[in-house]
């Protein structure tokens, strides 16, 4: 996995949403188009260990520190907020 650009920090959330379909759907074996924004992580399918290689892929890809971000629990509920989130937090 490759650490965050300048590129990567300047995403809208639809940029950011798109980045983590894609990661998802690697890590479960599907395609992104597959994937809906707003449905419920835990119904898509991620196990304990693909929720933690998420959370790897989103400091890495977006240099977040989760420990400092402010994202919580419910920030996870689904991509879509999620992504929303992440903009948000980087923009901070």
């Amino acid at each position: 996995m490759r650490m965050a650009s300048e590129d990567d920090m300047a995403m809208t959330p639809d940029e950011t949403l798109l980045k983590l379909k894609e990661h998802v759907a690697f890590l479960l074996g599907v395609e992104a188009s597959g994937i809906a924004a707003d449905q419920p992580l835990h119904l898509l399918g991620i196990d304990s260990m693909g929720f933690v290689d998420l959370l790897v892929f989103i400091e890495k890809q977006f240099g977040l520190s989760l420990m400092n971000s402010g994202l919580s629990q419910d920030d996870f509920a689904s991509l879509a907020i999620l992504a929303g989130r992440i903009a948000g937090a980087r923009q901070s």
